[in-house]
């Protein structure tokens, strides 16, 4: 393998989606609000076509009534920041697995191991280069993280973005990591899922959420634990000979594989729900029937249909143990659940 290569691998882009996914979703949660939301006058919030939670900032003034590229501006730099966050933490914890010794036997091919090369375990990079990448890739997501704080003025978000570094960190890193002791879902949920989802929300909204932004919100959390468990239980033998107590490893093989499945199938079926939203709306218009409404909710099932094909061949990998094509199918379901929610999005402000 290439240093390059080894390099990509370290970026582990299996589990990207699991940072971009909920930018998208909480992006496509702010157009019907930022469509909808006038400039108040006084005090109380203005009527609106979906109702924000809470009023919206007095200083906050919907992209229609300004410029849409300001609302373009702050989701790029929501990705950025969940992107580039996601990197650092991936670089960091094979920085923190590698020197304690947790990816002992990780550093030929996926190949040879059927599990992802680590950069440090390898033994081809040394680790102050991995961590320096972690913190080359932190600071990108700082400095867009700044650019948020700037344009919305809201500079307590700068507070959120060390708090997510810092849990970044100690998910594996430091002398208690908490992801070795079981609560690394947790964290998930609360970052992939809650302030991800929400906090591209309140930005792009200039300080709104919803009802449906939350439901995109657990949505994306559940999914994001569903990547990280099919991880665990790759690595649940080998996690539990080094005192990694992941999830996987209190509940045991059959417990955990159950619990993965559980989540995950709730989770898809959700999403096929999501996707009858276009269908429903056209159905339901007070307007009539219109053909980009007929062929938003054409597209949404089809990529219903693909969810749950992915399912099936998900579930099939997962009981045979096959993880290494479970994690992409997996991942690969948390993006089209964004994209179904975008198309369910668009349908309501058309």
């Amino acid at each position: 393998m290439s240093n390059m290569s080894l390099w990509i691998s370290g970026l582990r882009p299996k589990t990207l989606p699991a940072s971009i996914a909920p930018v998208i979703v909480g992006v496509s949660a702010a157009l019907p609000i930022v469509t909808a939301i006038k400039a108040p006058t006084d005090a109380s919030c203005a009527p609106v076509q979906r109702q924000p939670v809470g009023c919206v900032a007095p200083s906050a003034v919907a992209p229609q009534e300004t410029d849409w590229p300001i609302f373009a501006l702050l989701s790029v730099l929501c990705v950025l920041v969940a992107l580039f966050l996601q990197i650092a933490v991936n670089f960091a914890n094979d920085y923190s697995d590698g020197i304690r010794g947790t990816d002992e036997g990780r550093g030929a091919v996926e190949k040879q191991t059927s599990k992802p090369q680590r950069i440090t375990a390898s033994g081809l990079v040394e680790p102050g280069k991995v961590l320096f990448a972690a913190a080359i890739s932190a600071g990108i997501a700082c400095v867009a993280g700044l650019g948020i704080a700037a344009i919305t003025g809201h500079w307590w978000l700068i507070g959120l973005g060390a708090l997510c570094l810092i849990a970044g960190w100690f998910y594996t890193g430091g002398k208690h990591p908490y992801g070795y002791a079981g609560f690394g879902e947790l964290a998930v949920f609360v970052f992939f899922g809650l302030v991800a989802v929400l906090g591209t929300q309140f930005v792009t909204t200039l300080g709104a959420i919803d009802l449906w932004g939350v439901i995109g919100a657990m949505l994306c959390g559940f999914y994001s634990c569903a990547v990280l468990m099919v991880n665990n239980l790759r690595d649940v033998d080998e996690d539990k000979v080094n005192g990694k107590i992941t999830l996987g490893v209190r509940l045991g093989k059959n417990s955990a594989r159950i619990v993965l499945l559980v989540t995950y199938l709730v989770c898809v079926v959700a999403t096929v729900v999501v996707a009858f939203g276009p269908l429903w709306r056209v159905l339901h218009s007070v307007t009539g029937i219109d053909i980009i409404g007929i062929g938003l909710a054409v597209i949404a099932l089809l990529l219903a249909a693909v969810v749950i094909r992915l399912a099936v061949v998900f579930t099939a990998a997962v009981q045979a143990g096959n993880f290494v094509k479970a994690l992409p199918m997996c991942s690969m379901t948390l993006l089209l659940f964004a994209v179904i929610f975008v198309f369910g999005e668009i349908a309501i402000i058309l």
